[in-house]
């Protein structure tokens, strides 16, 4: 039976005869119940096929010929609202925003006023009705929808089961009638052990339980979630085909941007299997800490990926587009595709950089998906080029003013309003 006992779930746990016999059985049944022994292989080895995927990765310089990837401006791209016929709206909003929350506590904030605390939904100051990001977001898309008679599918992405994006989030929808949005869908992310770096499982009090310590899958988890068939039989890809939406666009529940971006997504990727939005530099410096957009050459094929800081060159840094003005661009996390490049591939594992597991053990990489690899997934991509000023995103309690003020300025409060009369 694919069961843990005792003495199989000891060998692969750190620190497991700290716990008492009680605590021990408690740990047992909650692995058995979630976690169970093959689940927990998998797992392993996923993190095998993740950290070989980064350090192959550090290796794709080798041998290849750095390029200015295919760029279109957006005052090039007609920004027509029909566009989006066609189109799903993912709103990832799965993070539950650690340092925004501590970062409030830190101005005073009482802790008892963050209970129900999601970053994706905490209300920016002076804004209509103390909305948070995702309404705001949200209310824009049902304008669009009312405005144009249109329908746009919406899926919203939560953080992992019995999380408190995944409990708060379907509570907002239904107090505010899902925005008025016809075709919704709520899904929350998978989890993942995060393993120590000899690939055991941590343990961590919670309450009266002993449960492992976990992460959610990444940037990319809400877009593999998307290929889940589920108990239904139906993934939310086949439900998207089966409504004729086969293009998607990803964006951070937690940013406000021009109206104008989403329609712009959707016409600049007329021609194309996969859209990122980027910002054009003006300089490149080295210890510059964003993702970079450049397509490699390796001679008989070529492909458009995304370095991070230690995976570029000092080449990278010099390449600089036709005009000799701007240098490579920087990725926003803004992704539009085809449908079926995903339906049709699964992202690979990915890895991240050495994280916390907790404050006394070793630093390991957390494991999951990257949404940044839709992008050498495709076969034609492009970077649609727009202005730094044209979006804000979330982080600290330092940004609430400012993105409150960005979303007055883009005419946000107004479409809010206008959401509301509609109710």
């Amino acid at each position: 039976m694919d069961l843990w006992n005792a003495t199989s779930l000891g060998r692969q746990t750190f620190d497991f005869e700290s716990l008492t016999a009680t605590q021990q059985e408690k740990f047992i049944q909650f692995m058995n119940n979630h976690f169970p022994p093959a689940i927990y292989a998998r797992h392993r080895e996923y993190r095998e096929k993740a950290l070989h995927a980064m350090n192959t990765m550090r290796k794709a310089l080798n041998g290849a010929q750095q390029l200015f990837p295919s760029v279109v401006h957006y005052g090039s791209v007609n920004a027509s609202p029909e566009s989006l016929k066609d189109h799903a709206i993912i709103f990832t909003a799965g993070g539950e925003g650690e340092r925004l929350r501590l970062s409030l506590l830190k101005q005073g904030i009482p802790a008892e006023d963050l209970e129900d605390f999601t970053k994706a939904t905490f209300y920016l100051p002076d804004f209509y009705k103390k909305f948070g990001t995702l309404h705001i977001n949200l209310a824009m898309v049902s304008s669009l929808c009312s405005k144009y008679n249109i329908t746009i599918p919406v899926i919203v992405t939560t953080g992992p089961k019995d999380s408190i994006t995944a409990r708060v989030i379907p509570e907002i929808l239904k107090q505010y009638s899902n925005f008025g949005l016809k075709n919704i869908r709520v899904i929350e992310q998978d989890e993942r052990l995060h393993l120590t770096n000899d690939n055991r499982i941590v343990w961590q009090a919670a309450n009266e339980s002993i449960i492992p310590v976990t992460n959610p899958d990444e940037t990319g988890g809400p877009l593999m979630k998307l290929k889940d068939k589920g108990d239904s039989g139906e993934s939310v890809l086949d439900w998207l085909n089966k409504i004729g939406c086969t293009r998607s666009i990803v964006v951070q529940a937690t940013a406000l941007y021009e109206q104008r971006l989403l329609p712009m997504m959707a016409s600049g990727l007329k021609g194309h299997d996969c859209l990122a939005v980027g910002i054009l530099r003006t300089s490149f410096p080295e210890k510059d800490p964003f993702g970079t957009f450049v397509t490699l050459d390796y001679g008989t094929s070529q492909k458009t990926v995304i370095l991070e800081q230690d995976v570029r060159d000092a080449m990278t840094r010099t390449i600089v587009d036709t005009s000799g003005k701007y240098y490579l661009p920087y990725n926003t996390g803004f992704y539009a595709f085809d449908n079926d490049l995903l339906a049709n591939d699964d992202l690979p594992h990915f890895a991240t950089p050495p994280k916390e597991i907790l404050p006394h053990i070793e630093r390991a990489s957390k494991i999951g998906y990257a949404a940044t690899d839709i992008v050498p997934a495709a076969k034609n991509p492009v970077i649609l080029a727009m202005d730094q000023t044209m979006f804000g995103v979330l982080k600290t309690a330092d940004d609430l003013v400012m993105l409150s003020e960005l979303g007055k300025r883009y005419g946000l409060d107004k479409v809010c309003m206008e959401f509301d009369k509609r109710q």
